[in-house]
């Protein structure tokens, strides 16, 4: 696990983190904040 979740991991578990990472999501409305929503997103990859 990385440290980067490490405290995600604390509040849902592997097994939420596993689910997490199969899940597809969709950012609408990329404006001022939506933008680094998707980046952060896209870099978590």
């Amino acid at each position: 696990m990385k440290h980067q979740f490490s405290r995600n991991e604390l509040a849902i578990g592997q097994e939420g983190l596993n689910k997490l990472k199969q899940t597809t999501v969709a950012v609408l409305g990329v404006g001022g904040v939506g933008s680094f929503a998707a980046e952060a997103l896209a870099r978590t990859n």
